[in-house]
């Protein structure tokens, strides 16, 4: 009896059913990054929530005539910008996790069918890629560039090492 229970259950696990995964978005890699910059973004929108009513009530704590009162509606000003940008990058991740939770069920069903390994890594690599060009530094710095194509000296020197 109990031969025959072991022989039934091993050749269930063998042979048992292949249904696609209900929740595939959770192996996504580009999912995950998503949602874990959304959860980062949610809590600066927090503190600067937080700074906003410090700064708000600093501005009414100020006394008139001193010339406080430019700097105070400064960081009040400064802070509602920041939370007006925060509040758009986050209502643009939750738009972008969505989209991506539709995308990444849909391929991984395409995927499942095929028998294919998913998720893709070429996928992967050019999100990475995309968003480190996305987060680059859009101000030119030649001292940077210069060391990070390892380049030493001024122009002075390479004039008269080339003159040599």
């Amino acid at each position: 009896m109990k031969l025959l229970f072991v022989t039934i259950s091993t050749l269930m696990i063998l042979i048992g059913c292949n249904r696609p995964d209900s929740n595939p978005e959770l192996k996504d890699p580009i999912y995950a990054d998503i949602n874990s910059t959304l959860g980062s973004v949610s809590q600066e929108l927090d503190a600067e929530m937080k700074s906003l009513a410090e700064h708000e009530q600093a501005l009414k704590d100020v006394v008139p005539q001193t010339g406080q009162v430019k700097f105070a509606e400064k960081r009040v000003f400064e802070s509602k910008a920041r939370i007006n940008k925060l509040e758009q990058e986050k209502t643009y991740l939750e738009l972008k996790l969505t989209a991506r939770l539709k995308e990444a069920r849909k391929s991984y069903l395409a995927a499942f069918e095929k028998k294919e390994s998913w998720p893709n890594p070429d996928e992967w690599s050019a999100y990475q890629a995309e968003k480190s060009l996305r987060n680059a530094k859009r101000a030119w710095d030649v001292k940077e560039r210069m060391e990070k194509a390892n380049i030493s000296g001024s122009v002075a020197d390479s004039d008269a090492s080339s003159a040599h």
